[in-house]
C-alpha cells in the first residue's frame, strides 16, 4: 500500500512538471509580422499610419480596445508598439498567447488574438467613423506651423502650408486666407500678400448667379483656386515674395483664416505663419565700393564778367628842398613807366573805365614848417604836371582829378621809420619832444635838431618822407583770377560762411584749390543748391563730388544723383543734342551711375542697385561692382531664360572667386545639399580665429539635420567664445533656428572651457 501511494505521488509530480513546462512554453515572446490593408481599396493606407499595439494577454487587449473605442483612455498600457511601412508591412514582438490591436485614424480598433501564429494579416474598414471631436490624433483646428523666411536683397521670400481638417470645408462655403507682413520691432504692417481663395462647387455656382454671371463684381474671384473647397482634409500650400523697405529689419507674417457661407462666417482665426528669424545667406558677404570721379575739365562753368573796383598807389622821391624827382633814384623812372603803362592800359581797355586820379606832394618836417608846406605845394603841382604829360587830354577830360594835395610829414612819421630800423632809443627821444610841444612843429624841429643822433642817424631817414603819390581808381568788367577767388574765400567772412554766394565758375576753381575735405563737402553742397537756383537744375560736377564725399564716410542720400539718371535710356555715356541743336549732353554718365549704384547698396536698396548695374557698361573696371550689386539683389541663381541663367551663373562664379569667405557664403546661398557640402570643404580655408568662420560652419552642420546638431552647437559655442556679439545675430537667424540657438545658449557657459577639445573630437 505504501509503495502504491508513493507511485501515485510521483505520477502527480510528473503531471505538475509537464503542466509547468506547457505554461512556460505558452508565455514565450515571439516575433509576429504581417500586412495591414484598407478593406475597401485592398491597398495599404496612404495618408494614415496604422499603429500596431502588442498585449501579452487577450484580456488586457480587450480591455484596452473597449476603453479606446469608448474614448475613455489613450493607448498607454501596451507591451509593445509599431507602425506599418509604406507597403503596409509591420513586425512586432508579442506573447504567443497574447493579442494585437490595430488602430488607423478614427476607425474602431481591430483586435486579433495571436494564438501561436507567426503571421497575422488584417483588413480594416476605415470608412466606419465615430464621433470625431474628442478622438486622439484628429486635428481640431487650423494650425499652420511657423516657417522661417529667406531675405535676399530687398526680397522677403515666404512659404507655408495650411492644414484644413476634414469637415471644416463644405461645398457651399468659401475659404479665405489673407497673409500679411509685419515689422518685428514696431509691429507696423508692411503689406498684404495676395489672398488665398477656395470656393466650394455649390458656393461658386451660387456666387456666379449673385454677381449677374460676371465674377468681376466679386473682388476675390480673381484669386480663387481652380481646385474646389471640399469636406475632406486639405493641405493648402502658399508661397510669396515681397519687397520690403529695409532689408536690415526683421519681419514676421500673420494670416487671417476665415471660412464662410452665404449666411455667416462660421470660422475665423489669425495665425502667425512666418517667424521673425529670417535666413540671410548673404549677410556676411564682403565687398568694397570704389568711388568714381568726373573729369572736372568737362564740366567747367563759363566765367562771369563782373564790375570790379581797383585802386593803385605810385610814389616818387624828390631831391632835398626841390620840386624835382631824384635822378639818381632808378626806381623813379621805373615807377613812372609803370604808371604810364597802367593808366594807358585802363584807357585803352574796352571794358575798363578810369574814374579818379588823386595827386599828393609830401615834404619832410626838417626846417621851418611854412617853408616845408610851400615846398609840398610845389611838389604836388609837379606831380600833377607829370600826369598831364603822361595822358592824352581827351582821356584826362573824362577823369575826375581834384586839386593836388600838399602835406608836410610829421615827426611821429620819423619816429615810426626809426622804430622799423630798430632805433628805439632815438625814436623814444623824438616822441618825448613831441609830447612836450604837441602843436608847435617849429619848436619840435629846433629841439630834435639838437639831439646827438640828429646828424648821424635821424637825417639819414628823412629822404623817405620826400615824395609824391599818385592814387587812381578804375572800374573793370572781368572774372576773378583763381588766386583772387581763393583770397575771397579765405578772407571774406560773408563768402566763407555762405552769406554771399560765389559764381559757379568760382566754385569750380575752389574745388581744385581748397584742400580740407570737410570744407570741400560744404562747398559741393553749396554749389549743388546754388546751381538749382541759378540754372534751374543741379550742376552735375558738385553733385557727383558730394556723392563721392558721402560714400567715403558711409553717408547715404540717393536723391543727389537721381536727377542725372534716365532709366528709360538703355546704357551709359549716351551723347544727346539738346533742343537748341548745338549743345551736347551726356545721358547716364558712367561715373554717376556707378556712384548711384554704390549709394543704393549702402542704402540697402538692392533692387535699385541691380537696375543701376544693368545700365552700367560691361567693362573690366565695373565687373566686380556690377556682380556684387546683382548678387545682393538675388540675381545669382535661377533665371527665366537661358540668357538670364547664364548671367546668374557668371555673377555666382565671379563673386565666389573674390575671397575664401565669399566662396563659402555663395555656396550656402544656393541652399542645396550639394552646395552645402562644397561650403563645408571651402570653410576649411577660413581663419580659425575669425568668429564668422565658426558661425558659417554652424549653419552648414545645422542644415544636415539631427545628425549635425551637436557639431553645429559646438561651432556656435566657439563663435560666441571669440565674439559674443554674434549671439544677437544668431538669435534672429532662421539658418540657426530657435532650437539650436536656445540649446547653444544653455550649453554655452559649460562648454566654453572644453570647446577646443570638442571641436578636435568632432574634427570640425
Amino acid at each position: 500500500m505504501k509503495a502504491a501511494l508513493q507511485s501515485f505521488y510521483c505520477f502527480l509530480f510528473l503531471l505538475l512538471i509537464q503542466a509547468l513546462c506547457i505554461s512556460t512554453y505558452a508565455q514565450q515572446i515571439k516575433l509576429v509580422s504581417g500586412r495591414v490593408i484598407d478593406k475597401e481599396t485592398k491597398k495599404p493606407f496612404k495618408d494614415e499610419a496604422v499603429w500596431v499595439y502588442a498585449f501579452n494577454t487577450i484580456a488586457g487587449a480587450q480591455e484596452a480596445k473597449d476603453a479606446i473605442d469608448n474614448q475613455t483612455v489613450e493607448i498607454g498600457r501596451a507591451d509593445g508598439e509599431a507602425t506599418t511601412d509604406a507597403g503596409g508591412n509591420y513586425e512586432i514582438r508579442v506573447a504567443e498567447t497574447g493579442a494585437l490591436i490595430f488602430k488607423v485614424g478614427v476607425a474602431p480598433c481591430v483586435l486579433e488574438a495571436v494564438n501561436y501564429r507567426m503571421e497575422i494579416n488584417v483588413s480594416i474598414d476605415a470608412g466606419i467613423m465615430i464621433a470625431p471631436i474628442e478622438i486622439l490624433g484628429i486635428s481640431k483646428d487650423i494650425n499652420p506651423i511657423e516657417t522661417a523666411p529667406t531675405m535676399i536683397g530687398n526680397k522677403l521670400m515666404m512659404h507655408n502650408t495650411f492644414p484644413i481638417p476634414a469637415q471644416f470645408g463644405k461645398t457651399n462655403g468659401r475659404l479665405i486666407i489673407q497673409p500679411y507682413v509685419v515689422q518685428c520691432d514696431n509691429l507696423d504692417t508692411i503689406c498684404y500678400s495676395h489672398p488665398i481663395i477656395y470656393d466650394g462647387e455649390q458656393y461658386k455656382l451660387t456666387q456666379e448667379r449673385r454677381m449677374g454671371y460676371d465674377l468681376r463684381h466679386d473682388p476675390l474671384a480673381q484669386f480663387a483656386s481652380s481646385s474646389p473647397l471640399t469636406e475632406n482634409r486639405m493641405n493648402v500650400s502658399w508661397e510669396d515674395t515681397i519687397s520690403v523697405p529695409d532689408p536690415t529689419k526683421n519681419y514676421f507674417g500673420n494670416a487671417v483664416i476665415q471660412l464662410e457661407d452665404f449666411n455667416v462666417i462660421y470660422y475665423s482665426k489669425t495665425a502667425k505663419i512666418i517667424s521673425c528669424e529670417a535666413k540671410r545667406p548673404l549677410k556676411f558677404l564682403e565687398y568694397s565700393l570704389e568711388q568714381y570721379n568726373l573729369d572736372p575739365n568737362k564740366y567747367i562753368r563759363k566765367p562771369k564778367r563782373e564790375l570790379r573796383n581797383g585802386a593803385t598807389n605810385v610814389s616818387l622821391t624828390f631831391l632835398v628842398g626841390k620840386a624835382e624827382i631824384d635822378p639818381d633814384d632808378e626806381g623813379n623812372a621805373m615807377q613812372l613807366n609803370k604808371l604810364k603803362e597802367d593808366l594807358m592800359g585802363i584807357i585803352q581797355c574796352e571794358d575798363c573805365k578810369l574814374k579818379e586820379i588823386h595827386v599828393t606832394g609830401v615834404s619832410s618836417p626838417e626846417g621851418v614848417y611854412s617853408s616845408n608846406y610851400t615846398l609840398a605845394q610845389r611838389r604836388a603841382a609837379f606831380a600833377k604836371q607829370q600826369i598831364t604829360n603822361l595822358l592824352p587830354s581827351k582821356a584826362l577830360s573824362r577823369v575826375f582829378m581834384p586839386a593836388p594835395d600838399a602835406q608836410v610829414a610829421d615827426w611821429t612819421d620819423v619816429a615810426d621809420i626809426l622804430e622799423k630800423d630798430s632805433l628805439f632809443e632815438e625814436a623814444k627821444e623824438i616822441r618825448k619832444i613831441i609830447e612836450g610841444s604837441p602843436k608847435n612843429k617849429d619848436i619840435q624841429f629846433a629841439q630834435i635838431k639838437k639831439l646827438p643822433s640828429y646828424q648821424t642817424t635821424i637825417r639819414e631817414h628823412l629822404p623817405k618822407l620826400r615824395y609824391m603819390r599818385f592814387e587812381y581808381k578804375h572800374e573793370i568788367f572781368r572774372e576773378l583770377t583763381p588766386e583772387e577767388i581763393l583770397s575771397r574765400y579765405e578772407n571774406d567772412k560773408d563768402y566763407r560762411t555762405g552769406k554771399k554766394k560765389f559764381a559757379l565758375y568760382e566754385y569750380w576753381h575752389l574745388f581744385r584749390l581748397v584742400k580740407d575735405a570737410k570744407e570741400l563737402e560744404d562747398l559741393y553742397r553749396r554749389a549743388y543748391e546754388d546751381s538749382k537756383e541759378i540754372e534751374g537744375q543741379p550742376w552735375i560736377l558738385p553733385a557727383n563730388n558730394l556723392a563721392v564725399s558721402y560714400l567715403k564716410r558711409d553717408t547715404v542720400d540717393v536723391s543727389i544723383l537721381e536727377p542725372f539718371i534716365d532709366r528709360k535710356t538703355k546704357g551709359a555715356n549716351i551723347e544727346r543734342t539738346r533742343i537748341d541743336g548745338v549743345t551736347k549732353e551726356i545721358i547716364n554718365p558712367e561715373e554717376v551711375v556707378a556712384n548711384q549704384l554704390a549709394m543704393y547698396l549702402k542704402a540697402n536698396n538692392f533692387e535699385q542697385a541691380s537696375i543701376m548695374a544693368q545700365i552700367l557698361p560691361d567693362t573690366e573696371k565695373n565687373a566686380k561692382l556690377k556682380a556684387f550689386a546683382m548678387c545682393l539683389g538675388g540675381y545669382y541663381k535661377g533665371g527665366r531664360t537661358p540668357e538670364e541663367r547664364e548671367q546668374a551663373h557668371k555673377v555666382f562664379d565671379l563673386v565666389k572667386s573674390t575671397s575664401p569667405l565669399n566662396e563659402v557664403i555663395m555656396n550656402l546661398a544656393m541652399d542645396s545639399k550639394g552646395y552645402d557640402a562644397m561650403a563645408l570643404r571651402a570653410s576649411k580655408n577660413l581663419p580659425a580665429d575669425d568668429p564668422k568662420t565658426w558661425y558659417l560652419k554652424a549653419i552648414i552642420h545645422n542644415r544636415t539635420g539631427e545628425a549635425g546638431f551637436e557639431s553645429a552647437k559646438n561651432c556656435l559655442v566657439k563663435c560666441f567664445q571669440l565674439d559674443e556679439s554674434y549671439q544677437h545675430i544668431a538669435e534672429m537667424d532662421g539658418d540657426i533656428g530657435k532650437d539650436l540657438y536656445e540649446y547653444t545658449m544653455d550649453m554655452y557657459p559649460t562648454d566654453i572651457d572644453m570647446i577646443d577639445i570638442l571641436i578636435q573630437q568632432y574634427n570640425l
